[in-house]
């Protein structure tokens, strides 16, 4: 019965699939039941706006001041200077915002990365040692002579990467417009008071295509008897995210889109091993999925765009690419060529993915070439992986055909060879890594005489 009842799911799949508008229809039926089931399972409490976004705007100045006072007076500094590490029972939970942000962020090296509301920076300083750009960014000059001091401290810090520690007024940046691809903000932005305003210096100094993600409290944050202390104990504001106000404000403030990427650590749960296949059928799901949702409100990681965010070759996404020999045409026996001499070839390649690939003037990493893997005869080894190198000087776009002559290095010793052409990008990956097709064709060297 188990094998029919496959079978039978199998067959009504491929059915669907011939029918894209049943197969939307029968996904909204299965959402809608699926809706009815978990909906009575879900509490969703109400805002706790405790604070009026007016007033606080107003009180600006003095919550700023709180601010810096938060960081002079601290007398544990060296517990500050030490995050992550020095807290035991966050430290997970640290690494695992960290994973989240720098993933949704499609961060790679050599971007400009703006952090708000800094601190100490050792967000910044994990991206620094990753090799980005970071701009440290927080009211508190106090805050950041210890982040200097923090990323002093660390011998591996990358100095020519010129790490930079902005103390600002706390409603404009001291930056360019457009003159950074990302922002992050760790668990700071609630309690900035003059969210409005501050949204809009964001988008102003990001690029288009540019991206913020930060991790956030969610709505009844203010209302925990930790946030009431900390605010009686130092005049720090400790307010509520709401993701749907945050959204509507966001695209006032020139964001096009914003976005909630619904994980949580605290939500993750055990599965004994022999019922992992149980449970990805059901079973147990109704409590998982409770405690989801109740994390989900909890806290949230958001992610902002200003304009359309396109993939390129230093974090693609779909790699996707057809290479055609043109001329000489490959017959049975592959291509041919002689000792000594470069050969000629005039190929296709057609970048059939979604992801923009990068021309050689980008620079490394992520500079796109057509790559060549050199093999003897049907060894499997390859006798020189980095045999050849085509370069493209613009950036070609999804969708783009393009023809190129690529010229061969030279074979010394006549014999069988096999190629196999691929798209690398350079300091990131080879295109087949990421599923792509290459191109193999044997190759007969003939000797001179």
């Amino acid at each position: 019965m188990s094998g029919l009842g496959r079978a039978s799911r199998k067959a009504i799949k491929g059915v669907l699939r011939r029918f894209p508008a049943g197969l939307k229809l029968a996904d909204g039926v299965l959402d809608g039941a699926v809706r009815l089931i978990l909906a009575p399972q879900v509490d969703i409490p109400p805002a706790a706006k405790t604070h009026d976004p007016k007033d606080l705007a107003a009180r600006t100045d003095s919550l700023n001041e709180a601010a810096e006072g938060y960081f002079s007076d601290y007398p544990y500094q060296e517990f500050i200077l030490n995050k992550p590490y020095s807290d035991p029972l966050g430290f997970p939970q640290h690494l695992f915002n960290l994973g989240v942000l720098f993933h949704w962020l499609r961060l790679s090296p050599g971007d400009v990365v703006a952090e708000l509301g800094a601190g100490t920076a050792w967000v910044s300083h994990f991206l620094n040692l990753y090799g980005c750009r970071t701009i440290a960014i927080d009211v508190s000059s106090t805050a950041l002579d210890l982040a200097k001091e923090l990323f002093e401290r660390d011998r591996r810090t990358r100095w020519d990467l010129e790490p930079r520690f902005l103390p600002y007024d706390g409603r404009r940046f001291p930056l360019e417009d457009a003159s950074c691809d990302r922002i992050v903000v760790h668990d700071a932005f609630h309690h900035i008071p003059n969210q409005h305003e501050i949204l809009s210096e964001m988008a102003r100094v990001l690029r288009p295509g540019g991206v913020v993600a930060m991790v956030e409290p969610g709505r009844q944050h203010s209302l925990t008897a930790d946030s009431r202390k900390e605010m009686e104990e130092t005049g720090v504001l400790e307010n509520d995210i709401v993701v749907e106000d945050l959204a509507e404000v966001a695209r006032e403030s020139g964001f096009t889109k914003t976005t909630v990427v619904p994980v949580s650590l605290a939500a993750t749960m055990e599965v004994p091993a022999r019922d992992l296949t149980s449970f990805l059928k059901g079973k147990g799901f109704r409590p998982y999925w409770s405690k989801l949702s109740s994390n989900l409100l909890a806290g949230h990681y958001i992610l902002m765009y200003k304009g359309d965010y396109r993939p390129t070759t230093r974090r693609p996404e779909r790699l996707e690419a057809k290479i055609e020999i043109l001329e000489p045409q490959l017959g049975a026996k592959g291509l041919t060529g002689k000792v000594g001499e470069e050969t000629r070839v005039r190929c296709r390649i057609s970048n059939r993915g979604d992801t923009v690939w990068l021309g050689e003037s980008a620079g490394r990493p992520g500079c796109t070439r057509i790559g060549g893997h050199l093999y003897r005869g049907d060894e499997p080894k390859a006798l020189d992986y980095d045999w050849y190198r085509g370069l493209f000087e613009e950036a070609i776009e999804p969708g783009e055909v393009i023809d190129r002559e690529l010229v061969f290095p030279a074979i010394l010793e006549p014999g069988p060879y096999r190629v196999v052409l691929d798209m690398v990008a350079e300091g990131v990956l080879w295109f087949a890594q990421k599923g792509s097709p290459t191109l193999e064709f044997h190759f007969e060297v003939s000797s001179n005489s």
